[in-house]
């Protein structure tokens, strides 16, 4: 029977006020992606009728709400309590593939396809749902969904570009149309920037600029119905000029990928009435032989392969900056073990087992340096500290990148960069200081993981010897994807940075309790890695009694992300859903006036002192220094009471939500938190991919340090993880990681 009755009236459930407005912010501020994108359609009139239609239920512990195989009745969203998700497959007892908290919705995928439910739902604790029948959800919900996709089809009838589309090409289309908004004045396209999409303006008004020696000049202006960057469906090339709303505007758009996939190739199309598209025919010579040399190069590629492991390829293409490194003969995991449980459980600022190598570096030791400039110029000598550990690699590992050390850091330098490549697990691309690495990983998600990575050099002075102090790794291994930053700071903080970047995803992929007790592991993990650090202080004679480093990991296991960080190193975790770019969670910096911290402190020995506006120190009793500002970080050895023990969040993320993840470095949060930070980023993935949206984050934050501190400005380090990608051109492969390296020298 068809539930879609042109007669229908919609059910209405009485409701308090405050129970009206609590259902309304559950729409308005849930997590879940699912709820965002089944009622984005919908107009204020609609989803006042779908209020009115839902009612309350109480659900006692243990009682399925669902079950598996059963017809949908009922939509369901989570007002209270706990639910597990458990899924039977080929006759296996059920699984628990996730745990739905107040705000998750369930039981939509019956009710939109008629299918059976596909997984059972069960109340571990006394709960509560939000019910909205079979017949309200398809007359509310999924009507309003046809709507809008035939007002799209219609955009699509009367745009000039796509009359050469059959009439179920367009409705083709139609369906994967995405829709966004833009204020006025608000870039829509950007000069020079690389991206793939065509726009339609919906509502509203644009124009087009071109940067020139006198500035920006109007090219073009474009009304509803009009169309811009349908070159981009073509081409990869960089944007020819700037695109701006004038006023409140609101565009549809389509990405390359997406076009491709639904219709193949868009020069195949042009090519059906040459004659009416005769201004694309450069174009289209262009993207032909962009194809032919994109082929050229994949049989080059699997030529290589087949004559080793891939990573011979890697190295000759990579520039000069970019360092690939062979795998060396390692200590054994029961050795590594040793000497740092040692080290953990005695304190002791040594490792026995190389104090013999000690001894020979200190019988061969020059003469001490007289300025810091000196002392990090010598420290570059020494490969133990400024080239990979091998004791850190592993056979597990399939992918694994992170920042090296340059000696003369410039201002903007970006990063150099280490990778090991596990039997060419890793495709590899260069184009221009941008470098990108594709490959195919373990992942519950329904699509992509696009990954951006931006680590470069600030201006402390003009004299400043010390190089980029920031660092970042990239760690695939045993399943887990592990991310993080670490944040120097010191004389010798880009040592400490250094080389956490290489224990830290070691001690945690190899920690007993990884899988098991995930807040042990991290915590074990940390703490092990202060003990490689002080054991590294006494072996190669480095003072950390005041340099260190802040630090934030995250490990993405399936469907769960496991945060854990210290000092004011932050992360942000956000949605990018249009209807819904909030933020999920922004960590806050351990600073000493914190209560808790302060007595932690204070107890062992230190003084916290207020030496500004809401700004607190730590200081050696009675003393000017040495001045640290945060409560919790690897290193610095001489402050009594800081700690090393991370603070530690875990998420559970579904595989259809669309969630970023930003890691950065004080230098870009020193001027922007974390709403202002979300806002840029939520609302640019929508349309520019990771890449570019932390690009704009990297530049609005350092256009702050030069408006409020003229040429200082702190390294900036950036990693913004997009989880559910769907426009990503990467092939076969499901991870894509862009990173921007150091040029090679002149």
């Amino acid at each position: 029977m068809n539930a879609m009755k042109t007669d229908w009236t919609p059910p209405l459930y009485a409701k308090t006020p405050e129970e009206r407005q609590e259902l309304d912010m559950i729409f308005r501020t849930s997590h879940d992606s699912k709820l965002h994108r089944l009622f984005s359609c919908v107009n204020k009139e609609t989803f006042d009728k779908i209020l009115d239609a839902m009612f309350l239920k109480a659900i006692p512990s243990g009682e399925k709400v669902i079950e598996q195989g059963a017809v949908g009745d009922f939509f369901y969203i989570a007002k209270s309590g706990r639910f597990d998700i458990l899924v039977s497959r080929d006759g296996e007892p059920p699984k628990k593939v996730f745990e739905a908290e107040p705000g998750f919705a369930f039981g939509e995928l019956a009710l939109l396809y008629n299918a059976p439910r596909n997984a059972t739902v069960v109340a571990t604790v006394d709960s509560e749902v939000w019910c909205l029948e079979r017949t309200s959800f398809r007359n509310l919900v999924v009507r309003s969904s046809e709507e809008r996709f035939n007002e799209k089809k219609a955009f699509l009838n009367g745009c000039e570009f796509f009359t050469v589309l059959s009439g179920g090409e367009r409705a083709a289309l139609a369906e994967v149309l995405e829709e966004e908004e833009f204020s006025d004045d608000e870039a829509i396209l950007e000069q020079g920037e690389r991206d793939d999409k065509m726009f339609i303006v919906r509502k509203g008004k644009a124009v087009a600029c071109i940067k020139g020696d006198e500035g920006e000049v109007e090219v073009m202006q474009y009304s509803e119905g009009d169309y811009f960057g349908e070159i981009a469906l073509l081409l990869g090339e960089p944007r020819k000029a700037s695109v701006y709303a004038v006023g409140p505007c609101t565009c549809l758009y389509i990405p390359r990928e997406t076009f491709s996939r639904i219709l193949g190739p868009m020069k195949n199309i042009l090519e059906r009435q040459l004659e009416k598209y005769s201004h694309y025919q450069d174009a289209l010579q262009q993207a032909a032989a962009e194809e032919d040399l994109g082929e050229e190069a994949e049989d080059k590629k699997l030529e290589d392969e087949e004559d080793g492991d891939g990573a011979g390829e890697l190295v000759v293409r990579l520039k000069s900056k970019v360092v690939h490194r062979k795998r060396e003969r390692r200590v054994t995991k029961e050795l590594l073990v040793q000497k740092l449980s040692t080290a953990t459980a005695t304190g002791a600022r040594r490792i026995a087992e190389l104090q013999h190598h000690r001894m020979q570096a200190e019988t061969e030791e020059q003469q001490q340096p007289q300025t810091l400039e000196e002392r990090v110029a010598q420290d570059f000598s020494k490969a133990a500290l400024v080239e990979p550990v091998d004791a850190f690699t592993m056979d597990a590992t399939e992918l694994s990148l992170y920042g090296g050390l340059s000696l003369h850091d410039k201002f903007t330098d970006n990063k150099k960069l280490h990778f090991f490549n596990n039997k060419g697990h890793a495709t590899f691309k260069a184009q221009g200081e941008d470098q990108c690495f594709m490959w195919t990983g373990p992942s519950t998600l329904q699509h992509n993981t696009d990954i951006a990575v931006i680590c470069q050099k600030g201006q402390k002075s003009d004299s400043d010897p010390c190089p980029n102090q920031d660092n970042w790794f990239m760690h695939q291994v045993n399943g887990i994807t592990i991310y993080g930053v670490c944040d120097g700071h010191g004389p010798f903080g880009h040592l400490v940075s250094f080389r956490l970047v290489q224990s830290l995803p070691h001690l945690i992929s190899t920690n007993p309790n990884v899988g098991k007790d995930w807040p042990l592991a991290l915590k074990e993990a940390f703490l092990a890695a202060q003990a490689d650090l002080e054991g590294l202080s006494e072996l190669q004679n480095i003072n950390m009694e005041a340099s260190g480093s802040a630090a934030t990991v995250i490990v993405h296991e399936e469907q769960t992300v496991h945060v854990a960080f210290i000092g004011d190193c932050r992360v942000l975790l956000g949605s990018w859903t249009r209807r819904n770019a909030g933020i999920v969670f922004c960590s806050q910096d351990h600073k000493p006036e914190v209560p808790e911290e302060k007595a932690r402190l204070e107890e062992a020995g230190s003084e916290v002192r207020q030496v500004d506006t809401d700004t607190y120190r730590i200081f050696f009793p009675g003393k000017n220094v040495p001045g640290l500002s945060m409560s919790r970080s690897f290193g610095d050895l001489a402050v009594a009471g800081l700690s090393r023990e991370p603070e530690y969040r875990k998420f559970q993320m579904q595989p259809s939500d669309e969630w970023y993840a930003m890691m950065a470095s004080d230098g870009m949060w020193e001027f922007m938190d974390g709403e202002e930070v979300g806002k840029i980023v939520g609302k640019k993935l929508h349309l520019k991919g990771a890449p570019d949206t932390l690009k704009t984050c990297v530049n609005a934050s350092r256009k702050r340090w030069k408006h409020v501190c003229g040429d200082y400005c702190d390294d900036i380090t950036g990693v913004l993880v997009k989880w559910n990608s769907r426009d990503l051109d990467i092939g076969k492969a499901n991870h894509s990681l862009n990173v921007k390296v150091a040029a090679p020298p002149s």
